[in-house]
């Protein structure tokens, strides 16, 4: 009896140990593995995105070869060339992307045929040309289709908010406020632009939990001048705060965040934004507002003025040359500015932008919020910063 509980204790113990050694030996290889993958995976942004314990976390959906964010994700933000995203959806070797507010606002067209509308020009022309193309997997940048519009939740899902133009089948939809998606006849109507672009998912992972506050980085962003920055992000500038809206190659043009302490007029007599009468806004804004700033380092650019129908073109038609000007027709975050004039006339009127972020035609005389666009010299120096506004690139001293 004694020889036989001794085997099995014997065997028993073999047992416990050999299990021990394998759940345990297991471990050590599985992490060990983890932390010293080839770096298309561990390092890649789409490597770091399916990594086990990512997927669990992000609770991706998976749809044949494609991770899909589902609708209540609040950690799929990208910061990229100077724009917030979201991550839609992954494949095997891309990741989609759709800003995360719309960046500017434009009719659609005449008619609601996508490959005539006056979005896609200003997407391929505009939009595009601001994006680091070494990232790019793709040079299409378009709108949201019906079907990934499901796939990440519908009128339930992180996109949800402003109005925006979608596209399906070639034609202009649009997404109200509370998601429901509506065919429309009038593609006249002024909505949201949210651009949906396709990066290579190799690119290297730096940083960044994916919340809005913490968005993922894959760009190593050596700033040393003005003319290596990106729109969308921020400058401080004698101890104010721009974000930046247009960039060419001697100048960069940035916008006040904050509006100015009074609202002014545009005008008792014109709807043409002018210097020369000094009871007018642009008179204003190029001389007395511009001696609170260091006019050497401005530079003069030539500002559309153009009046506005439905091609953000027609504003080309008429300019002038100042430092000073205001937002206009085609330009990035126009609906982060409300209750303000734009440059641009409608008929015997001017355009501004709504309380409710819509564009509208009205009088010159009333008084509205001004927020100020800048023309600075493209090689100013930066001496401190990352872009954000919390943290905004320091030009200038």
């Amino acid at each position: 009896m004694k020889r036989i509980l001794k085997r099995v204790f014997i065997w028993g113990s073999i047992a416990f140990l050999s299990f021990m050694v394998f759940f345990y030996g297991y471990r050590l290889v599985h992490y060990f593995v983890k932390e010293h993958r080839p770096d298309d995976k561990v390092y890649s942004m789409i490597g770091y995105l399916k990594d086990e314990d990512n997927l669990i976390n992000n609770k991706l959906l998976k749809d044949g070869d494609c991770y899909y964010f589902r609708k209540d994700a609040q950690n799929n933000y990208l910061l990229f060339s100077g724009i917030l995203y979201r991550i839609l959806y992954l494949d095997k070797e891309n990741i989609y992307l759709m800003s995360d507010e719309p960046v500017t606002n434009l009719k659609y067209g005449i008619t609601g045929e996508y490959d005539k509308s006056n979005i896609k020009v200003w997407l391929e022309n505009i939009y595009l040309n601001n994006l680091n193309s070494e990232y790019l997997s793709s040079k299409e940048v378009t709108l949201l289709d019906k079907d990934t519009f499901q796939k990440i939740g519908g009128n339930e899902s992180y996109i949800i908010g402003k109005p925006f133009w979608m596209v399906e089948d070639n034609k202009g939809l649009i997404v109200d406020e509370d998601g429901d998606i509506k065919a429309t006849n009038n593609y006249e109507d002024f909505l949201g632009i949210r651009p949906i672009i396709t990066i290579n998912g190799y690119k290297q992972y730096i940083s960044g939990t994916g919340t809005k506050d913490d968005p993922y980085i894959i760009e190593i962003e050596e700033a040393e001048t003005l003319s290596d920055l990106y729109v969308g992000e921020y400058i401080e500038y004698k101890g104010t705060i721009y974000r930046i809206i247009g960039r060419d190659t001697d100048s960069v043009r940035a916008i006040r965040t904050e509006k100015l302490d009074e609202q002014h007029i545009f005008s008792n007599s014109s709807n043409v934004f002018k210097t020369s009468n000094n009871t007018e806004l642009g008179y204003y804004l190029n001389n007395t507002f511009l001696e609170t700033l260091n006019k050497d380092n401005l530079v003069k650019a030539k500002w559309n003025i153009g009046e506005y129908h439905v091609d953000y073109n027609e504003t080309n038609s008429n300019h002038f040359n100042g430092y000073v000007g205001l937002l206009g027709i085609g330009d990035y975050f126009i609906s982060d500015y409300p209750n303000s004039y734009l440059l641009n006339p409608s008929g015997n009127y001017i355009y501004t932008i709504s309380n409710e972020n819509y564009l509208v035609s009205s009088n010159t005389k009333q008084k509205l919020d001004v927020y100020p666009v800048i023309s600075l010299k493209s090689n100013l120096s930066i001496s401190s910063g990352n872009g954000k506004m919390e943290n905004p690139f320091v030009v200038g001293d």
